[in-house]
């Protein structure tokens, strides 16, 4: 066992001291396998008797950079609001997923071609469309955005402006993520 895993098991050890309240018994066992770990990092006589080699390590890489999915997810909502407003389908297509699934605030149920297309011939109309708050909660290759927004918009003719709160599933696909399924809530007031 080399001076890493040394290092992997002491952080094991503190970690489940302070978080799991790990039982007596495991506690030793993690303690003795630290020590085992600890005593393989220091060399030994060499077979003919003469000073032990000089020890050495591997170099330290660093791990790579996690993506910031908060930041990542939070601007994709703000470019697929920038989308709707600017009527910009090459945007829509490449955030929504094909197997999109979207209910919106009067409960009727769209896909991403329909999303598409009442943007494109004109059956939703947004003249403005503002974000005032974006939370992420991420989990792996999945995250959940949950935004509010104020639009000035109109659908079919009807004014349906007003204060929205909307559910977002974001999927890593690929390495890119993209909206799979957005539910839509009115309320009459902001925050």
């Amino acid at each position: 066992m080399d001076c890493a895993a040394l290092t992997v098991l002491d952080n094991a050890r503190s970690f489940f001291r302070r978080e799991m309240k790990m039982p007596r018994q495991l506690m030793i066992l993690v303690v003795l396998a630290a020590a085992f770990a600890a005593a393989s990092c220091t060399p030994g006589p060499s077979p003919d008797g003469s000073a032990p080699a000089p020890a050495t390590t591997a170099p330290v890489v660093a791990p790579p950079v996690a993506e910031d999915v908060e930041a990542t997810i939070s601007q994709l909502e703000r470019d697929w609001v920038g989308a709707i407003v600017k009527k910009d389908a090459a945007t829509l297509d490449r955030l929504l997923a094909q197997e999109f699934n979207g209910t919106s605030p009067t409960a009727h149920v769209y896909s991403k071609a329909m999303a598409i297309d009442d943007l494109t011939r004109g059956t939703y109309v947004v003249e403005s469309m503002n974000l005032d708050e974006i939370s992420v909660n991420s989990y792996g290759d999945v995250a959940v955005a949950f935004a509010s927004q104020e639009e000035k918009s109109r659908y079919a003719g009807q004014d349906v402006s007003g204060h929205y709160h909307y559910t977002d599933v974001w999927v890593r696909k690929d390495g890119r993520w993209q909206a799979v399924a957005s539910h839509g809530t009115r309320y009459d007031k902001g925050h």
